[in-house]
């Protein structure tokens, strides 16, 4: 016998709609022993990696988690930075108070200048 000629087709890789994948996570997530479990990946004919891949598509698509790519912040510069925020903040307060401090002070000054005047012309005008 000679070998069959034609060529067999291959198989077509399988592709799962998302009720699908729902619907067999939560089959096995409902499983109460690691026998049922393994009954349940049988009858679907998935592999435990893909569920765990399904499991982070499902999470992925509940809320987006964003992680910040790079180097992770120095806490004391972020600290420094933070802390000379604060002591410019302070700074350009202090400076608005002294400010006022000092136009209070020469309010306070005429206020006593125009009082020492009129303090000496009533003397004068009670004479008349």
């Amino acid at each position: 016998m000679s070998p069959d000629p034609e060529v067999r087709p291959r198989a077509k890789h399988r592709s799962f709609t998302a009720d699908e994948k729902a619907r067999i996570l939560a089959e096995y997530e409902a499983a109460s022993s690691s026998l049922e479990r393994a009954a349940v990946m049988r009858r679907a004919g998935v592999y435990s990696s893909l569920l765990s891949n399904w499991r982070k598509q499902l999470k992925a698509a509940e809320g987006p988690t964003p992680r910040r790519r790079g180097r992770r912040p120095n806490t004391e510069a972020v600290e420094n930075r933070r802390l000379r925020e604060e002591n410019a903040r302070l700074q350009r307060r202090l400076e608005k108070s002294e400010r006022t401090v000092a136009a209070l002070g020469k309010a306070h000054a005429l206020l006593q200048m125009i009082a020492g005047e009129s303090a000496t012309d009533e003397p004068a005008s009670k004479k008349s």
